[in-house]
This record gives C-alpha cells, structure tokens and sequence, in this order.
C-alpha cells in the first residue's frame, strides 16, 4: 500500500468548521465574504456574500484598520488588533489564498482577544497601583522622620518656652506638623504600610453605630437609605480604619449630588465568581461580605474612572480635598485582604463595591495591657541605633532628659563595635528597623548572644507589612514614626519597669 493511500483524508470545510477562531474567505476586489466557517456563523450570523466591513465591523466602506490589500499587494500574512464600537477586541489576521480555478481570495481568521485584553488591563492596573504604593510608602517614610524632629523639637521647645511671646508661632509649627503626620499617615494607609488592629466585626452593626454621624455629614438634602441584609456575616477588619472607608464613601457620594439625590448603602453576602476572578487577577475565590455604597449623582467617565485610586488624583477645584480619600479607601480595603471595585457612567451615579473576606468563627479579643505606675529607674543604659542623625540625635536628647545614660550608632554595624567595647551594661536597644548594612531585627538577634535580658523597641517610618517582611513579628515592642516626646519617654519607661 502506497504511503498516499495510508494518510487519513479530510474534507477542508469540515476541517475550517472545527477551528474555535472565526476563518471567513473574502473576494479581495468586492470585499464579499464567499465562506464563513461554523465559528464565524455563531458570531455575525449567515453574512455571505456581504461586504465583510459592513456585517463584521458596521462600516459603509472598507475598514481604515484593514491591511487586506497590503497582503494582496506583498503576499505576507498581516493582522491588526481592532476595537469595535460595543467595547470588543478582535485580532484580524489576513493571508493569500488560491482557489483551484487559480482565482486569489484572502483568509481572513479573527479571534475574539476581548477577555484577554481586559485581564492585562486589570494586570497593568493593578501593577501600577502596587508601583505607587511603594512610591507613597517610600515618601511617607522620608517624611515620617522629618517629622519626628521637626514636632517633637517644636514641643519641647513649646513647653520651655511657655510664656513667651513667640509661643503662638510654635503652636502654629506644631498644628502644621500636626496635619503634615495625618497627610503622611494617610499615604500608609493607601500603601499598605500602617498598622491594623484588627478584629471580628459586624458590618451591619458598624453602619447602624454611624447612620446619625453620616446623617450630619451629608446634610439635609441628600437621604440616606441603608439596605442591610440580616444575614450579612462577620468580617476580620480594624473598626476605626473601616469607619475611615465607610466616610470617605460617603462623603465622594455627597460630593458627586451638589444639588441633592439618594445615598444607599447596602451589605450581602457574595461568593465571588469564576468571572470575577478571571476580570480581577490575583484574586481569591470563597466567602465575602459586601458593602455597597451608591449614589445618584453626577458619574464618572472612564478616564476618570481609570485614575481614581491614585493619590493626589481628584476631580475636585484646586484648594477643595487633598486626593486622599479614595486612595486611603483603596489601601485599607486591600491591606484587610479584600478588593473594590467602581461601577459609574457620567451623568447616571455610581456605585462603589467593597468585598472583603467572610470570616467562620471568632478570634477571642488579646488581653489588655497594663502599665506599671512605678517610675522607671534613671541609672539605666539605652542604646539608640539610627541611620538618620537627626532622629538619632533627638530620641538622645529625650532619654537624657528623663535621667538614661544613651550610647549612639548610625546602624548595626556601629552598634556591634560599640557594645563590645562598652564596659557597662545596658538594658534597653532602640533600633530603626531598616538601616544600611544590618537591619534592627538583625542587630537585636546578634545583642542576644551576649546581651540575653535586653529589650528592644524597634521604630521606623515605615508599618504593616513593611517591617514585618524585615522580621518585625506582633510579640516584638515598635513605636511608628513620628515620635512624640512623651510618648518616646511613656514607652521607654513602661519597658524598663518590668
């Protein structure tokens, strides 16, 4: 048997018919579709022998994204990605074809890439967010310890200077690095990086608490309507930084209804979907709890809607709102493990989705700690570890003041050197978490070796999961940037008294 007769025969529609991408052949002189495979019928219906620009695209004449006559013209196969008037993507391949009565047609294959593309969309979304973040956590970070020196200085000269004519001008400076601390501690919270005491909560006994505050906050010309499902299940968030998401909700809803309109905030159940999976990469499947904020307001188009996230973005006139609000939402909805979503056209409202995890069962509350009322005893020796001079040289001049003997390093390295020359003892390690060369968490493991009763505070500018990637863990002692006086000295005493 010859090896022709040995190859399995097939019939070439039934081979087109079976391909999942849409394969039409196109007369190249009138643009007529003479062949549309079983795919392409299931897509635009029979469009034989109808011009392929007017039945696949709506066009009244040949496409401008269409390169047929180019592949006519130089035999290669070209394609074009083109997006179509109802939101779809299609990538347009065409290539030369020879009938057997040697008559030249195109092929032209097309492939629906619309999921495709909205999934890198999402992608790229989401990896410019977690850009920004660390460029927010970064900034915050830098200025957390300007402020350290600039509030806590400021106030200890307040209080020497208590009487003095230029003590209003130090209140002002104080006020100013007052908000300056809040505005940074909101970049944390859309970074990621703050601290979260989190708990069980009931969302719907959260809204039900802050209905009158919201109530004033809006005004008389906005209602309020709250559609709280009696089912609605526990969530694993802080309460305080929950209410700050809830706020800031409202208040972009009251901000988008200058002229009055309805606010309504809704909780549910949902299971999240294989779609919304595939439309939301990185995102876990199982149990979440809803909170829907929706508002009739004025909408959002989608360039807006596109940038809304961002800090220091805001549709608002210059000197009204520092860019913030849903920024700060995004980081604390996404530090609690949960996502968020915006649904808003211009001119029809929008609705703002908030999921977070459903939690099964409760954690039971930690025990509260109690401060000694013993002073703390003035002979003791603290190390302070600080890259940056002025922070260092700051928390010195605090624990000298309280009556503690403070050795000084600039990083690890210096503090190893130090200790190991020191010819007294010392009882307390105040350690920056991230410096160059070796890191606090590194230094306080190597003290340990020969120092066992040491305790150590770690500060930094940065919180969350920052130090906690630099081996922070919740049974170590840690005092976030900026530090105040009496709270640097509250602390340090409250260690060294037991």
């Amino acid at each position: 048997m010859s090896m022709e007769k040995r190859r399995p025969q097939y019939d070439p529609k039934s081979l087109l018919n079976s391909q999942p991408v849409i394969i039409t052949v196109v007369d190249p002189a009138t643009y007529r579709v003479q062949f549309q495979n079983e795919t392409g019928l299931k897509k635009f219906g029979d469009i034989s022998d109808a011009p392929c620009y007017e039945k696949i695209a709506g066009c009244a004449a040949p496409c401008a994204f269409c390169r047929m006559p180019e592949t006519m013209q130089t035999g290669e196969i070209t394609c074009n990605e083109v997006l179509l008037p109802n939101n779809q993507c299609l990538l347009v391949q065409w290539s030369k074809a020879v009938t057997v009565d040697g008559r030249v047609h195109v092929v032209e294959t097309i492939t629906d890439i619309t999921e495709r593309k909205r999934t890198e969309k999402a992608l790229q979304q989401a990896q410019k967010m977690e850009a920004i973040g660390r460029l927010a956590g970064g900034i915050a970070h830098d200025f957390n310890n300007l402020l350290t020196i600039i509030n806590g200085y400021s106030q200890l000269v307040a209080e020497e200077l208590a009487h003095h004519p230029c003590r209003k001008d130090l209140d002002m400076i104080r006020q100013a690095g007052s908000r300056a601390a809040a505005l940074t501690k909101k970049l944390l919270a859309f970074s990621r990086h703050q601290v979260l005491d989190q708990k069980p909560l009931e969302l719907n006994a959260l809204i039900r608490d802050m209905e009158e505050i919201l109530r004033c906050l809006i005004g008389e010309q906005i209602k309020i309507v709250t559609l709280l499902n009696p089912e609605a299940g526990e969530v694993l968030a802080d309460p305080v930084q929950l209410e700050q998401v809830i706020l800031n909700l409202v208040i972009n809803a009251r901000d988008a209804m200058p002229q009055g309109g309805v606010v309504t905030i809704e909780t549910s159940n949902v299971h999240l979907s294989d779609d919304y999976l595939r439309r939301h990469p990185g995102a876990k499947p199982g149990r979440y709890v809803a909170l829907s904020v929706r508002d009739t307001g004025c909408g959002m188009d989608a360039e807006t809607r596109a940038r809304l996230f961002e800090p220091f973005f805001s549709t608002k006139e210059v000197g009204k709102g520092t860019g913030l609000g849903l920024a700060t939402v995004y980081g604390i909805v996404k530090q609690s493990g949960g996502y968020i979503e915006v649904a808003s056209e211009a001119g029809r409202g929008s609705t703002f989705k908030v999921l977070l995890p459903r939690i099964e069962t409760k954690i039971q509350d930690a025990q509260a700690f109690t401060v000694p009322e013993r002073l703390a005893e003035h002979y003791k020796t603290v190390l302070v570890v600080e890259d940056e001079n002025g922070v260092r040289s700051f928390i010195a001049t605090i624990l000298r003041t309280q009556g503690y003997h403070v050795l000084e390093a600039s990083d690890g390295v210096e503090a190893l050197k130090l200790m190991q020359t020191h010819a007294g003892a010392c009882q307390l390690v105040i350690a920056d978490v991230i410096m160059p060369r070796m890191n606090g968490p590194a230094l306080a493991q190597h003290l340990a070796a020969f120092i066992p009763d040491l305790k150590v505070l770690f500060i930094s500018g940065y919180t969350g999961d920052t130090i906690s990637a630099n081996g922070v863990g919740e049974q170590c002692v840690f005092l976030p940037k900026p530090i105040m006086p009496r709270t640097l000295a509250d602390k340090v005493q409250e260690m060294l008294s037991n």
